[in-house]
């Protein structure tokens, strides 16, 4: 007995296979479709131009029909058998064709239909129709705008037109951290995930928001400011990102000493967000109290007599004590042997969790330098700079010395454009002018040089290294610079 065959043939298949689309419009966006479509579709092309309708024809070979006429017409479309296609595109340049297409595909019962709009003014007219919708102006002008305004959030446009993925990674100053992620939504925003530790955790009541934790937000498209503001996008932060208070070491030395020292405490409480200050004034007779007579009322002040002794050992004890963001402290004397010791000015540094400033007598403050070699600590001390830059006006150069290859193993030059070229990069990104100034020859001297034409230099340190074998260049420029030193450590 012959039994039946119920196989389709190859011809058959192929003829019922795939489903169809009607594409409007034969431009660049149509084209680039086409190149990505897979063999599983089935397209008709209307379009007023033979030349676009064979190069479209030319990438994909699964154009069944075309039609060199206008799109918007009820006549070309009936003839092209619109009803019958399972998705309608209106992909035309011009919004009213757009439209028309749109519109006759709805009232033809075609269950998908797309439509761009490059005229965001139209886009009422075309949700009027509940379809799938792509604002082609719109859209880049958002992300550019976004680009503008901090490229530190990443934003994604949902295909709708009406909501966005903000993602932005949580620092340790913003207002949020440390607060349940329930208290970051708000009315036309809701925290949708966290990534932490490179693994998606969705947000419940226990959950608290840490620094490094990338948040995924999802809101309205007209949110960004308000989003902006929550996480303080701009705001200066130094130092209160590490602490509220000031802790200024005076120098045994002359009342003309001290009293230069306090001074430059003073300019720094005045020009940015500290709310107290404690003094540490060496031996029992200091003159404090004639020094900090016209200290302001607004900035909460106290005086600690030490033993005199080391001055650095009793910044870490009375540090502990306190919630310091800034620790100013004066020169240390310099010595030929003490260079091949521990840095104590670096060893400092990195025993607190605040900068410290080795403060000269070098006030206001108008130029700073950063030294730059593109590493993460580097990174960080020019961020800190800028928020610096902001508060008392400064302007900011930013220093890439090269060492001769012999020293450092590199080829000269490529490795220069890179760290010049992330200058520039992380310029947009604090909206902050920098001036760029390349050395060739040993760090310390070039940066010692340059010290002289600046008011601080900010230099960011994460090693305590040091020794014959192993020269901390942090540590000597913080004790040969003849402007004031920031060091940044961690």
């Amino acid at each position: 007995m012959e039994l039946p065959d119920f196989r389709k043939t190859a011809g058959k298949a192929a003829e019922s296979s795939g489903m169809r689309i009607l594409m409007c419009g034969a431009g660049r966006l149509t084209r680039e479709l086409l190149k990505m479509l897979g063999s599983g579709w089935k397209v008709t092309i209307i379009d007023k131009t033979e030349k676009a309708v064979k190069t479209a024809c030319s990438i994909f070979p699964n154009v069944v029909e075309t039609f060199v006429e206008d799109a918007a017409s009820p006549v070309v479309l009936e003839r092209a058998g619109m009803a019958a296609h399972d998705y309608v595109l209106a992909l035309t340049s011009d919004d009213e064709s757009n439209l028309a297409v749109a519109r006759q595909a709805v009232d033809a019962g075609v269950k998908h239909v797309l439509s761009i709009v490059r005229d965001p003014e139209n886009l009422d007219r075309f949700q009027a129709l509940d379809i799938r919708l792509i604002p082609t102006e719109s859209l880049p002008a958002n992300s550019i705008l976004h680009y503008l305004q901090d490229p530190g959030i990443q934003v994604t446009p949902l295909v709708s037109g009406d909501a966005n993925l903000f993602e932005v990674d949580a620092a340790d100053h913003f207002r949020i951290v440390g607060r349940p992620a329930t208290a970051f939504n708000g009315k036309n925003y809701r925290l949708a995930g966290i990534i932490r530790g490179g693994e998606l955790v969705f947000p419940g009541d226990s959950l608290v928001i840490a620094s490094d934790d990338r948040l995924v937000v999802l809101g309205r498209p007209d949110v960004f400011k308000t989003f902006c503001a929550l996480i303080e996008c701009g705001n200066p932060h130094f130092p209160l990102a590490f602490g509220q208070e000031l802790l200024l070491a005076l120098p045994a030395g002359t009342y003309s000493d001290m009293s230069k020292l306090l001074n430059k405490g003073l300019y720094l409480a005045q020009n940015t967000r500290v709310n107290r200050a404690t003094v540490l004034c060496p031996g029992e007779e200091c003159g404090v109290d004639a020094l900090t007579k016209d200290w302001p009322p607004t900035i909460a002040l106290s005086v600690r007599r030490i033993e005199e002794g080391s001055v650095l050992d009793a910044v870490r004890e009375v540090y502990e004590k306190g919630k310091f963001g800034l620790v100013v402290v004066p020169p240390l004397e310099s010595s030929f042997l003490r260079q091949f010791g521990k840095p104590r000015l670096i060893g400092l540094a990195h025993d607190l969790a605040c900068p410290v400033l080795v403060a000269r007598f070098t006030i206001p403050y108008e130029r700073i330098l950063v030294p730059f070699n593109g590493t993460t600590r580097a990174e960080r001390a020019l961020s800190i700079a800028v928020d610096i830059a902001r508060q008392l006006e400064c302007s900011i150069t930013v220093a890439v010395v090269e060492e001769p290859e012999i020293i450092s193993g590199e080829e000269e030059g490529k490795d220069t454009e890179r760290i010049i070229s992330r200058v520039r990069e992380l310029s947009h990104i604090h909206k902050t002018p920098l001036e760029e100034v390349v050395r060739r020859g040993n760090p310390v001297k070039e940066l010692v040089k340059l010290s002289g034409t600046h008011d601080l230099l900010i230099v960011g340190s994460t090693s305590t290294d040091a020794g014959i074998f192993a020269t901390n260049v942090g540590e000597h420029v913080a004790e040969k610079a003849t402007c004031s030193v920031l060091i940044v450590a961690g």
